[in-house]
């Protein structure tokens, strides 16, 4: 009887223990969540890779928002650099000689590579947090949340446990990952 006791007080610590931890991962999220979207603007440029079905379609994008809209300039591959996406709520228009970006075949518009990061920055805004947690990875310690929109759209995100900043993340539709997404950078901007 004693052991039974013991055994399920320390299953129950187990426990609570581990939602200490997703508490406090959760809370770093949501403070870091705070001063990001205080910010005026943001800028990051990652690798983007999107696959589905038929073909992986690999980028290196540069995301800049801020008080005149967003904009999505494609850094890599050469032949199609320089290409500039302008965002709004209600169209995507590309800019440079006429030159069409490639979407990303049969994936769904907000999960283009295109639209990717911008994506990205509303899922962090809009996004109901459903789980936060910390792992190591090559030595280093990473807070990781996954945020889910009301359309299904999920992006896991991993961040520096350090000082939060953005390294990683997987954008998820029908339980597959369809674009992941590696930061090299990302800044808060002030006007």
């Amino acid at each position: 009887m004693k052991q039974a006791c013991l055994l399920a007080l320390t299953i129950c610590l187990t426990i609570l223990c581990g939602c200490s931890k997703s508490a406090k991962c959760e809370e770093k999220f949501t403070g870091w969540k705070t001063v990001c979207l205080a910010a005026s603007g943001h800028s990051i440029e990652a690798e983007v890779t999107a696959s589905d079905d038929d073909k992986v379609c690999e980028y290196t994008l540069l995301y800049t928002q801020n008080a005149e809209g967003e904009t999505v300039r494609v850094i890599a591959p050469e032949l199609i650099a320089d290409i500039t996406a302008r965002i709004s709520d209600k169209e995507v228009s590309l800019s440079y000689d006429g030159a069409i970006l490639d979407t990303g075949s049969a994936l769904k518009e907000n999960l283009s590579p295109l639209m990717a990061l911008p994506t990205l920055m509303k899922v962090i805004e809009e996004g109901h947090l459903e789980n936060s947690w910390s792992e190591t990875k090559d030595g280093t310690e990473l807070n990781v949340t996954e945020l889910e929109m009301p359309d299904g759209t999920e992006i896991t995100l991993w961040q520096s446990g350090q000082d939060m900043t953005p390294v990683y993340a997987d954008v998820t539709s029908s339980g597959k990952v369809r674009v992941k997404i590696e930061i090299t950078k990302f800044e808060n901007t002030e006007d």
